[in-house]
């Protein structure tokens, strides 16, 4: 089984639940056209504009509707920076219910299936995290590019996962890059 990670595209500055870019637009797009090379047993989405719109270029590419699952969804950063004994008890729910969900989606690690998961940069952290059975705070130093790719890999060898590829945004151009390194 290999387990894609994807962040969600660039959205507009401002808003609750912003809708993506002009360059998050194009983000999505480039990122469509390298996902298109694979075939998806299964795709989910946070539940997040910004999720759910980025998985929506990918979908028509890929032709697999994804399935919304709220323990997608982003969390705080200012939570997920403190030792987890001092998140609160909705934060741990919520990490524990994504952690269910997880468990449950890769029950069948041993197949050949590729899952495809649209979500966001702390998501995409706590999952690798659980996962890969490391310390969440080790994990949450590695950055997450809007549309960047991490691939996981059961080994059926040794019985856990392998992080093949982590922060790939390769599928995007340089002059996408620049325009969206100029914005941070």
């Amino acid at each position: 089984m290999k387990l894609y990670l994807v962040r969600h595209a660039e959205v507009e500055p401002e808003g609750e639940n912003p809708n993506l870019s002009k360059i998050g637009i194009t983000q999505s797009k480039y990122l469509s056209k390298r996902l298109q090379k694979l075939k998806f047993s299964k795709f989910y989405c946070g539940g997040l504009n910004r999720a759910i719109q980025t998985s929506d270029f990918v979908s028509k590419l890929i032709k697999v509707k994804p399935k919304i699952e709220l323990s997608l969804n982003e969390y705080e950063s200012s939570d997920i920076k403190k030792d987890e004994k001092h998140w609160s008890r909705k934060e741990l729910r919520r990490k524990k219910k994504l952690c269910r969900f997880i468990d449950k989606v890769t029950k069948s690690r041993d197949s050949d299936e590729n899952i495809l998961i649209i979500s966001h940069g702390i998501t995409n952290r706590i999952i690798m995290a659980h996962v890969l059975d490391l310390p969440l705070k080790r994990l949450i130093i590695f950055q997450q590019h809007n549309t960047c790719i991490n691939r996981l890999n059961w080994s059926e060898k040794f019985k856990n996962w392998r992080l093949e590829k982590m922060n790939d945004y390769e599928h995007l151009p340089r002059s996408v890059r620049k325009k969206w390194q100029k914005k941070k």
